[in-house]
């Protein structure tokens, strides 16, 4: 395939040559391979870029920005409501133009950008669409097919719960064989999981290290579970850090590090000389990094922690795919060269499926991808299931599976933009709590972080997997309790009630937290992805005992003392509102 990009640039013709081309690739592709093979993009150059012994030189092939997608395979909307659709959708996004086959969420949509665009399509069409609808359907092409069987619906009224939308209403079922938008089949899953044959320590590769480790690599070191990791790792060694960040430049790595641990009262004098900040992207071949930085990292680098997600249940598993299961490979490559690297793996207790009743979940690597659904949890089982394949290998690799992150036990310093705290904040704004059957595995953030750092420092423990679950599990319904107990009591709704309150919140314009996670609820319940109603797995932590006996690690309880210090520090951050006589410590 050749193409010569700078007159394209300047040629019309050439340009819907080359985007009927790709259409034809795409049309190709996806009928020829399973779903999770389609390439997402098609870039045409005039000549692969070339290494001196004739293998492709990664490090050269151009980088597409998002904002470049739309025009990689442009096909324009064709009919009025097309073209309408396709300008809210670019208002929304920021893009110059939306084509008919470009997806919402590979152009840079995300939950509250579909809301948006939700909300904006519903006030200039009429029609009753929801941001779940889009996540369902997420092109112009298929969104317009949709509004169309809504338009010949003889439905409810508008506003009622069937109106809002599931992936079972007029417009039809949700496309593909999984049945699920957001998620892949097993077997497709299954064959997303097998790890590249270059991923293997080569010969003359130097032998691991031993610790006390010099040297450690970070990723996700400005999240908040990568904060707390940070300063346990630093803590517990005197080993210089490498944060890897997306950044421009060294110093604003390292200034996107601080700000982050400051924000939590983690940062503390002279940890600036204990780390340095890496510009780099998982999303990208070699991390993002020029080559001279990466082969330092190579050659300096002697241990990895890989906590760097994108931790979002609202995105499918494609939009997903490049950070959490492409950025795992680029870890693992990074690992096998020069030296071998131990590397340890921050999954989630997601990645065990969901069964109804009692079933124990031993410390063992991932293999049943049945169950396993939504974009998030699929993405980790994928990277839990390529360390177990890289360990067997000879690469040294520990897999962390913790439940759902929660504040710091000590502190309660609290993420605001997780998905449980979210749901919390929503209950509260809108005054009534769901009927959910599921239990909570409530994992403190420094619990895990001084754990995880524990393991990974003490050099042992390589091809374990460690459950990390909470002090113990919390019923959801115990958990509302708690929040009445501690002033902030609610109305408890059937949960088609409750679903039909918040939409109608949301028309409104009423301020929601959960406004944005829309997608992850149905009319009837709501998706799997957000736990499996009647389920009651017990996970078994027989790894996790014996390799911190004796440390002083201890997790607490989610009884109402620790969720009395997060709903102290929610309401001092005015997260959520203020509580009659009281005064938040």
């Amino acid at each position: 395939m050749s193409e010569t990009a700078t007159p394209a640039a300047n040629d019309p013709l050439a340009q819907a040559t080359w985007a009927g081309l790709r259409a034809e690739l795409r049309e190709f592709a996806a009928a020829h391979l399973s779903e999770a093979m389609v390439p997402s993009r098609f870039v045409v150059l005039p000549e692969l870029p070339k290494l001196p012994n004739g293998k492709i030189d990664r490090g050269r092939l151009p980088a597409v920005a998002a904002v470049d997608t739309a025009s990689a395979a442009y096909l324009p909307p064709r009919t009025p409501r097309e073209t309408r659709v396709a300008a809210i959708l670019a208002e929304v996004l920021g893009v110059g133009r939306v084509g008919l086959k470009d997806d919402f969420f590979e152009l840079g949509g995300d939950s509250l950008a579909a809301a948006q665009a939700a909300a904006r399509l519903r006030a200039e069409t009429g029609v009753q669409i929801s941001a779940r609808m889009l996540f369902d359907d997420p092109t112009v092409e298929r969104l317009v097919r949709r509004m169309g069987g809504l338009d010949d619906a003889d439905g409810p009224a508008a506003g009622s719960r069937e109106a809002a939308g599931s992936a079972e209403s007029a417009g039809g079922p949700a496309p593909g064989p999984s049945r699920h938008p957001r998620s892949l089949t097993a077997a497709d899953l299954a064959a997303e999981a097998a790890l590249p044959a270059d991923i293997a320590p080569a010969d003359g590769c130097a032998p691991p290290a031993t610790a006390p480790y010099r040297t450690v690599l970070l990723t996700g070191g400005t999240g908040y579970t990568g904060a707390f990791l940070m300063r346990e790792l630093l803590d517990r060694s005197t080993a210089h850090l490498y944060v890897l960040v997306r950044a421009d430049t060294p110093g604003q790595a390292a200034g996107r590090v601080r700000a982050t641990m400051e924000r939590y009262g983690l940062w503390r004098d002279g940890d600036a000389q204990r780390f340095t900040g890496v510009p780099g992207d998982l999303a990208r071949p070699y991390l993002g990094l020029d080559r001279a930085a990466y082969l330092r990292l190579a050659h300096e680098v002697e241990m990895i922690v890989h906590n760097g997600a994108w931790s979002s249940y609202a995105l499918p598993y494609r939009g997903l795919k490049p950070v959490n299961v492409l950025g795992t490979l680029e870890v693992l490559r990074l690992a096998v060269r020069h030296r071998v690297k131990p590397v340890h793996y921050i999954s989630s207790l997601a990645v065990y499926p969901g069964h109804p009743g009692d079933h124990v979940w031993a410390e063992d690597a991932a293999t049943d991808p049945e169950g396993v659904v939504g974009g998030y949890r699929q993405t980790k089982w994928v990277g839990d299931r390529l360390m177990a394949q890289a360990h067997e290998r000879g690469l040294p690799t520990c897999v962390h599976r913790p439940g759902q992150i929660t504040g710091a036990q000590t502190t309660g310093a609290c993420a605001t933009d997780t998905f449980l705290n979210a749901t919390l904040k929503g209950c509260v704004q809108l005054g009534a709590a769901l009927e959910f059957d599921v239990v909570l595995e409530m994992t403190p953030v420094d619990f895990c972080a001084a754990a995880v750092s524990h393991i990974a420092l003490s050099g042992e423990w390589h091809g374990a997997a460690f459950n990390l679950p909470g002090g113990r599990p919390l019923p959801w319904d115990r958990l509302v309790d708690l929040l009445a107990e501690h002033g902030y009591p609610l109305r408890r709704l059937a949960y088609g009630d409750w679903y039909a309150e918040l939409t109608e919140a949301v028309r409104r314009g009423d301020e929601n937290e959960l406004e944005r996670f829309l997608p992850l609820f149905g009319p009837d319940q709501p998706a799997p992805d957000l736990g499996y109603r009647g389920s009651r797995p017990v996970f078994d932590t027989a790894n996790l005992r014996s390799a911190l006996a004796d440390s002083g690690i201890h997790c607490m309880a989610p009884d109402a003392e620790l969720i009395g210090r997060y709903l102290d520090y929610f309401e001092a951050i005015r997260y959520l509102p203020t509580r009659p006589e009281r005064t938040a410590r």
